[in-house]
């Protein structure tokens, strides 16, 4: 089984490199490592001029920087033209474990065809990272396991793009990630997407990584930093376009984000500090734009 490897980076240069050295030591062999470079400033294009000459990486610096969600969508894209059976896909924070490859590729026994398979995210002190958490499908309010001789996993519908294992058959169906997103959501919208279409997906526990982020933290609009507000704008605007996939009557899509609004005002109403109306912009700015913010989806023309 072939595994194309994908990074997205931007101005994270240490961090990169010990991605990159994590992904050195996994046990099971990486075919080609992509990492698309988002216009980073930070001497992160040197660091990857100096590996131009080995043939394991393929190396994209874009000329702006098009985000994680527009990282995400061009790395997946060039790791499953190359010819990849699944690519995996993570950050430039995120420090997999030795095994974590290979216990995700155990679990695509699992099935006949998988369409995502996502790792245990944990934090640098070894707690689950909340942001990352996968949605574990329950039935009768346990956890669907699946098991198959010495494998098991948990199904489940949507995860993060922190280290999450993409089949390429579906990438081929389904088209890529939505990547006008620029930030926020596209993984969330992605992995649903396939997760609907009928493919079975996956969490694998004994796949572990670290996501090294500043802090343990979910995107929550009451209690982010004031220098995350500008953030907010894109969830918005973006959550609007994964309603209007689900509401296909306008009129109950106009009042579904008037309501989503609503509740963004409210959150944000608990704030303890003088920056609220500057998330209040963004997020009114947000709905206001989802209401028209439709991207197509790109597809991939299979080769023969």
């Amino acid at each position: 089984m072939t595994i194309n490897c994908v990074v997205v980076t931007y101005n994270r240069l240490a961090l990169l490199k010990e991605c990159l050295d994590a992904l050195d030591k996994q046990t099971y062999p990486i075919h080609k490592i992509v990492i698309v470079d988002n216009c980073s400033t930070d001497g992160t294009g040197a660091f990857l001029e100096s590996l131009a000459n080995q043939s394991r990486y393929m190396i994209i610096r874009t000329t702006e920087n098009i985000g994680g969600s527009g990282g995400f969508s061009l790395g997946l894209k060039t790791a499953v033209l190359d010819g990849c059976d699944y690519a995996w896909l993570m950050d430039d924070d995120t420090i997999p474990q030795p095994t974590a490859l290979e216990e995700l590729v155990k679990a695509v026994s699992l099935d006949k065809t998988p369409g995502f398979i996502c790792s245990r995210v944990n934090w640098t002190d070894g707690t689950p990272h909340v942001m990352n958490k996968a949605s574990v499908i329950h039935e009768n309010g346990n956890p669907v396991k699946v098991t198959k001789g010495n494998v098991s996993a948990f199904r489940c519908n949507l995860c993060s793009f922190v280290s999450v294992l993409i089949n390429s058959e579906a990438v081929y169906q389904l088209g890529l990630p939505v990547k006008e997103f620029f930030i926020w959501c596209d993984d969330i919208e992605y992995t649903l997407r396939i997760a609907r279409a009928g493919y079975p997906c996956f969490y694998v526990e004994t796949s572990v990584v670290y996501h090294k982020t500043v802090s343990n933290y979910a995107p929550s609009i009451d209690k982010a930093p004031a220098t995350m507000a500008w953030r907010f704008y894109y969830q918005a605007r973006n959550r609007c376009y994964m309603k209007r996939q689900q509401i296909k009557v306008k009129l109950f899509f106009v009042l579904s984000v008037l309501n989503m609004y609503r509740v963004y005002k409210h959150r944000i109403g608990k704030r303890k500090d003088n920056h609220s109306e500057e998330f209040l912009k963004a997020v009114k700015k947000g709905c206001i734009d989802g209401l028209h913010f439709a991207p197509s989806i790109e597809y991939l023309n299979k080769p023969k």
